[in-house]
């Protein structure tokens, strides 16, 4: 495409600043791709690759991109994740979900809460409706967790190829919040393999000691992971029988939110 000295193509109105025009145009690119790379942004945007390359430089220092480290491709970097975070969570995924919570919590018996990524290796939880029980797990509203000792984390991780996974956790060894807590890389990449067979996750007492988990990942309608619904319970009752009737529900009440974020 023939760009204009500023870098604006000549069909886009004249008050635009190219620049900022060309930064935007590329960040939307991440709408429809998880990764983006040099040559792929500069076939579709028709700029250099020169051009490009200074522009994903710029929005790397800014923590709005960040390069993988294996395939040198470029994701959604802290910035902009925490951009879009504070958007949805005020506007769009909070407000959608919080019926799907009820619902889930009227399911199950036990309190529900709606999880996000934080960056790379940890989970936010934007929302929570607790049980009617008396003895019950809490609301983690607003509450950051490490990803790999949570159900809500796990799930979310599993979006990602065991390499990249690997890449986020160098030395290959986690932090225990807990005793029960996964302690190294290869115990957490067993594990994510067998979310992605089940389709959900669980955690037995690895974030809090007496709290267990369901998770099941919330896709829309072009398969992207929005975020997670979480079902919590006291770990006295969390046998095998409540797993997996906790993750049946989750599982359906997940994609039935699905559905509707669109």
């Amino acid at each position: 495409m023939e760009q204009d000295p500023d870098g604006t193509p000549p069909d886009r109105p004249g008050s635009l600043i190219g620049a900022v025009d060309n930064v935007l145009r590329l960040l939307r690119l991440f709408e429809d791709h998880e990764m983006i790379r040099v040559n792929q942004v500069a076939r579709d945007m028709g700029l250099s690759r020169s051009t490009v390359h200074r522009m994903l430089a710029t929005l790397s220092h800014h923590q709005f991109v960040e390069q993988d480290e294996h395939s040198r491709a470029y994701r959604p970097g802290p910035a902009l994740v925490d951009i879009g975070l504070a958007v949805v969570s005020k506007i769009d995924i909070r407000a959608v979900s919080h019926t799907a919570l009820v619902d889930l919590r009227d399911l199950t018996g036990e309190t529900a809460h709606l999880g996000v990524m934080r960056g790379d290796t940890s989970v936010l939880f934007l929302d929570s409706v607790e049980s009617d029980r008396m003895v019950r797990t809490g609301s983690r509203t607003g509450r950051i967790l490490p990803a790999h000792s949570t159900a809500t984390g796990k799930v979310l991780l599993a979006e990602r190829t065991d390499e990249e996974i690997a890449a986020l956790y160098p030395s290959g060894v986690l932090e225990a919040p807990t005793p029960r807590a996964l302690t190294s890389v290869a115990e957490l990449l067993e594990q994510i393999a067998e979310v992605r067979r089940l389709g959900y996750a669980a955690n037995h007492g690895e974030s809090e000691d007496d709290v267990a988990a369901v998770a099941a990942a919330v896709r829309d309608n072009r398969g992207h992971v929005r975020c997670a619904l979480v079902t919590t319970a006291p770990l006295s009752r969390a046998d095998e029988a409540w797993v997996k009737t906790a993750a049946t529900a989750t599982m359906r009440v997940a994609r039935e939110l699905g559905d509707r974020v669109g």
